[in-house]
């Protein structure tokens, strides 16, 4: 497939990166600072644009069979890529007629920050309460464009390999105690499974390590 990763120079978007290239799929990687981005490969081409000029955005877009956005702010700083960016890429993916959309969210977001455990609670109340409520208005927008929408929402992420072993759903059930986590490469591994999966189609998904 021709796939477009949008925040490709954060952790996880560089494990989609290398993921989907080994794949044997077509990558273009958008990013502001292409220096970030030391990968190489014939199947890779690297874009440099801001989610924040939609002029940029769409010529990324154009002709690309599915977007993965790993969009992301650090704790404690808000960013209104992960907003407003987000509303570009979906206006930019309407007006070029793809379809397929990707998305890396938050434990914490919609009906799961009920779910989490308490631990997970108090974090997400304090560190996080920004990034959650630019995810909250991110998923929202996702949730009214009409496109073929997956969300993904981990807990802590670490930067151990894909295992593979993991619990997926809309409604997970925790122990009050636990501080549940999943590494980037299984993140990453399980949206490039949703590129030809309708199982999670429409849905925003829960994954956690085992």
């Amino acid at each position: 497939m021709q796939l477009l990763v949008v925040g490709a120079t954060g952790e996880t978007g560089r494990q989609l990166v290398e993921q989907a290239l080994q794949q044997g799929h077509y990558v273009t990687a958008f990013v502001r600072d292409p220096a970030k981005l030391p990968s190489q490969h014939p199947n890779l081409v690297v874009v440099t644009g801001d989610v924040l000029k939609p002029d940029t955005l769409l010529t990324a877009v154009r002709r690309q069979d599915a977007v993965l956005c790993a969009l992301g702010s650090r704790p404690g700083q808000q960013s209104q890529a992960v907003t407003e960016g987000t509303k570009n890429l979906i206006r930019a993916m309407q007006q070029v007629g793809v379809r397929r959309l990707l998305v890396v969210s938050s434990l914490g977001v919609g009906t799961s920050y009920e779910e989490a455990p308490l631990l997970s609670k108090l974090i997400i109340k304090t560190l996080l309460s920004g990034s959650i409520a630019e995810k909250e208005i991110q998923e929202q927008a996702i949730r009214d464009s009409k496109l073929d929408w997956v969300i993904v929402r981990p807990p802590r992420l670490t930067n151990g390999p894909a295992t593979g072993h993991l619990r997926i759903g809309e409604h997970l059930p925790f122990s009050a105690f636990t501080l549940p986590r999943i590494s980037r490469a299984d993140v990453a591994a399980f949206l490039l499974d949703q590129l030809d999966n309708d199982t999670y189609l429409h849905k925003a998904v829960t994954i956690t390590a085992r």
